[in-house]
Order: structure tokens, then C-alpha cells, then sequence
């Protein structure tokens, strides 16, 4: 491997998981040239479990505090000195051959960055949407389907954070990595995937990179995919679009308009649950009516996501422009 690597980890209150994720780097076939560890916890635990048994690996603490990933991973990138710079989640754990396998198809030189395989122990979902890998689609939402193995590298439009990698003078070009992204690791990776696909540099995926994604427990409160999250996908989804592609672009009113239908037909439809009898007169359930404001409450948490997300790029945007980053 002639390219030296550089790894980074992000983490806020998640000490074992952080554990687990650095002894498998350590029994990496290829070792990196360096580890760095950030953690934007305010108890002290993750750190001295760091330093007391992991003292080769560089430690940073952000004082930032929870849902500030994309902070945290360009404080990591700051500190960095290898030609590429690979991040992985706290909770994903490393094959041992990832290093090797991530950094091969940096061979092409049009190579901007390139992500792995996450698996999540899924049944079947190696096989699961193998034409729609980490796709950027015409109404402006995004596909995963990154535990698919289609057999082969392929070119995408965006990465998985958990596991992902990038050039990096190709990185600095774009002025490293934009944050305002809050919440819980959503669409900040996505963000940095399009910024570096408009300079014309290709974006590869490769299934043999494989890290085993345990989905660890979030240490900042709430669960993965409750209200707070959905508020957080549509709110920076609309930042990241507007940021990327710019007002006027159609994409953006797409997204708008396809996520305000689906979730307002849901409310609607589910709104109907509510009373005590069908529309044939028969008695309605009781599981049926208790559920329906949980989900009325989930469709009305991804709508509050997406007004609030307008604003938010106007803010986003603004701040881009004062940092002298160009807006399309």
C-alpha cells in the first residue's frame, strides 16, 4: 500500500463500543500511519479509557458537545497527515483487511474517495438493492443499500459515514469538511460525498471494505429513527441539497414537494384511525386507536423537519459565504 492512511473516529459516550472499534484497528493486516480518537463527551470516561489503554492513538476532545459529527470528523481531518483519510463510526468494527481493500482503488488518480460494505447482520441484505447503491436520485432524495454486495466496485454519488474515505488533497481543495449538521450522523457524509463529485472527481464504492456495523446504542438520548431523528433527516436533508445545488435548482422543490405529499396523505390517512368505529360501522380496534397518534406524531415530526429546513439553509448558506466558500 503505497498511500499512507489516516484513521479517525468520532464518538460521544460510547466507551466500549469505542473499545471494540480500536482493537480492531489494531489487528488491521496493514496498520494505518495514524489513529485519532474524538470524543465530544463531557464525562471524562471515553478518554481515559483512551489514554490508559490505547496511548499510541492521538485523542481529541471537542467541547462541542453531542450531534456535532461533522465538527468533530473535520477536527479529526485537521490534525491528520496521511494521503488518505478513512472515517469510521464507534461502532463499526473493521475487517482485517479494510485498510487494504478501501485504499486500492485510489490507484485511479481520478479517485476522490471511496467507501465499504457495512454489514448490519441482516438477513439477505447483501442482496438487497444492488442497482441503487448510494444513489443521488432526480426528486433529491438519497439511497443506502450499503450493506449490498454487487461483486464488484461501483460509482456512487454519496458514502455511509460509518465507513468512508477520502484524498486527501481532494478534501482540503473543498475546504475540508462544513458542519451544521446536527442530529445523529445524517447527511453531513452526504454533504462532503457532493461537494467533492462537482469538482468532476469519482466517488467508488467497494463491497470487499467491510466493517460489521453494530448500531451501538446513541449516547446523546433517544433511539435510532424516533421523532428526533426524522426531524433531523428532512431538516439537514433540506440544507444539504440547498447548500449544494442552490435555490432555484428543481431538485430541491421536488424534495419539498414529494416528502410534503407523502407525509401529509399519511396524516390524513392515519387521522382516520382515530375514531371509535370503520367506515362500515364495525368497531375499531383498540390497538388501532391507541397506535394512531404515535404515528400521526411521526409523520408531523419529518413535516416540522422540512419547514424548518428552509430557514436553516438560509443560515447555512450565509455562513458558507462569510467562511468564503463558494454557493451555487
Amino acid at each position: 500500500m503505497s498511500l499512507s492512511v489516516s484513521v479517525v473516529v468520532v464518538t460521544y459516550g460510547r466507551p466500549d463500543s469505542v473499545r471494540e472499534c480500536l482493537e480492531h484497528l489494531q489487528r488491521l493486516d496493514t496498520p494505518p500511519l495514524e489513529v485519532v480518537v474524538v470524543d465530544s463527551t463531557p464525562a471524562d470516561t471515553t478518554r481515559r479509557l483512551v489514554r490508559e489503554e490505547f496511548p499510541e492513538v492521538r485523542l481529541l476532545h471537542s467541547t462541542l458537545g453531542r450531534g456535532t459529527t461533522p465538527e468533530s470528523r473535520q477536527m479529526g481531518f485537521a490534525v491528520t497527515r496521511g494521503d488518505v483519510v478513512a472515517f469510521v463510526d464507534d461502532d463499526a468494527y473493521v475487517a482485517h483487511d479494510w485498510l487494504d481493500e478501501l485504499v486500492a482503488p485510489y490507484a485511479d488518480p481520478d479517485v476522490v474517495a471511496v467507501g465499504g460494505r457495512a454489514d448490519n447482520g441482516i438477513p439477505g441484505e447483501e442482496h438487497e438493492g444492488l442497482d441503487r447503491i448510494g444513489r443521488l436520485l432526480p426528486d433529491g432524495r438519497l439511497t443506502g443499500y450499503f450493506a449490498a454486495d454487487p461483486g464488484r466496485t461501483v460509482e456512487v454519488d454519496h458514502l455511509l459515514g460509518a465507513n468512508m474515505s477520502f484524498r486527501r488533497s481532494a478534501l482540503e481543495a473543498i475546504g475540508g469538511i462544513r458542519g451544521n449538521y446536527p442530529g445523529t450522523c445524517l447527511c453531513e457524509e452526504s454533504d462532503i460525498s457532493l461537494r467533492l463529485r462537482a469538482t468532476g472527481g469519482r466517488l467508488l464504492y467497494t463491497p470487499r471494505a467491510v466493517v460489521r456495523h453494530m448500531a451501538a446504542p446513541y449516547g446523546i438520548g433517544g433511539k435510532r429513527f424516533d421523532r428526533r431523528y426524522l426531524y433531523y433527516a428532512r431538516r439537514n436533508h433540506v440544507v444539504m441539497l440547498v447548500r449544494n445545488f442552490g435555490w432555484r435548482d428543481p431538485m430541491v422543490r421536488r424534495y419539498a414537494r414529494t416528502t410534503w405529499r407523502a407525509q401529509s396523505s399519511y396524516l390524513w390517512a392515519v387521522r382516520s384511525r382515530l375514531g371509535p368505529t370503520m367506515a362500515d360501522g364495525s368497531p375499531r380496534s383498540l390497538l388501532r386507536r391507541v397506535t394512531a397518534p404515535v404515528v400521526l406524531s411521526r409523520a408531523a415530526a419529518e413535516l416540522w423537519g422540512l419547514a424548518v429546513g428552509f430557514p436553516a439553509a438560509l443560515v447555512a448558506r450565509r455562513n458558507d459565504r462569510a467562511d468564503g466558500v463558494a454557493t451555487p
